[in-house]
């Protein structure tokens, strides 16, 4: 089964960088690896020194990089709502309804869900890659992206129970008027059922953790391991499991508490600051010729 790494943290951390790095290594050891950077900072480019667009492309044997563009994600997402408007109110132009879609654009929630028509739509067009890593945006919008799958199964379960209610009133209203019940297809069940089974099964995915190997990255500091407390937290709310802490930029006069909660909740993975920028395919291969022990947790998690 094709497996999904994801890299999070907050901004600065070097999620790119392990990202890339975890990519390579595992391309390095034979597998079929996609990297997919989802983050608009897009920094992928700048590690690899290459151009990269929405369509991979080969870096290195076995591994290829794409780098999504949630802008685009946002608009695709908005034309589909639009087109979906249209065709259920067939009559817009009589309410003038047209000059409203623009307020759609200003809808909360877009950027997760626009994220969530990425991740799916690298998945389903890449089926050959043994692993797909995301390097993920910074700490609110990846929490966000995790929980919106689960949280629009509570409003869908709602709106259906709703419309069936609707529904069944309809069809006494139609024994009153026509003397019977007269049989049709609801489609607006049917498109809130398609709905259901798509963030059904990305909820299921998100909390496998056979499948869905999600790493958080942070820095030997106060401030990084206060808030990889607060994401363990969020993860464990959503019934999400954490694969692995890694802690990037450890030197030898690196300190931290090992008391901390994060070591007793999963295992911390030290990754060492390098000595020159990580930039290019010589410099990144170079940093793994040397450090690639530390990686050992990705060939772990892949069995």
């Amino acid at each position: 089964m094709q497996r999904y790494y994801f890299h999070a943290g907050k901004g600065g951390v070097g999620k790119s960088t392990t990202s890339s790095l975890t990519a390579m290594q595992l391309a390095r050891s034979g597998r079929e690896v996609l990297l997919v950077s989802l983050d608009p900072a897009h920094n992928q480019s700048d590690i690899f020194d290459m151009e990269f667009g929405a369509k991979p492309i080969a870096v290195a044997d076995r591994l290829r990089v794409a780098q999504a563009d949630i802008d685009d994600w946002i608009r695709e997402y908005l034309r589909g709502i639009e087109d979906q408007v249209r065709r259920t109110y067939t009559y817009h132009a009589a309410f003038n309804l047209g000059d409203r879609l623009n307020v759609i654009k200003h809808s909360p929630g877009l950027e997760e869900y626009a994220l969530l028509l990425a991740f799916k739509h690298y998945r389903d067009k890449n089926p050959g890659p043994d692993i797909i890593v995301y390097d993920m945006p910074p700490t609110a919008l990846t929490m966000k992206f995790f929980n919106l799958p689960a949280l629009s199964l509570v409003w869908l379960e709602q709106l259906l129970a709703l419309r069936k209610e609707i529904m069944e009133k309809k069809k006494i209203i139609t024994k009153i008027h026509m003397g019977a019940c007269e049989i049709e297809c609801d489609k607006i069940s049917s498109r809130l059922d398609k709905q259901r089974v798509f963030f059904t099964e990305l909820r299921d995915l998100f909390r496998s953790g056979e499948r869905c190997h999600i790493h958080l990255v942070v820095n030997p500091d106060r401030l990084s391991f206060a808030e990889a407390g607060r994401i363990c937290t969020s993860l464990d709310e959503m019934e999400i499991p954490l694969a692995g802490v890694l802690m990037n930029k450890v030197t030898p006069e690196s300190v931290w508490d090992e008391g901390h909660d994060i070591f007793r909740r999963t295992t911390v993975h030290p990754l060492a600051l390098s000595s020159e920028p990580l930039i290019g395919l010589d410099v990144l291969n170079g940093y793994l010729d040397t450090h690639q022990d530390d990686f050992g947790f990705a060939e772990s998690d892949n069995g």
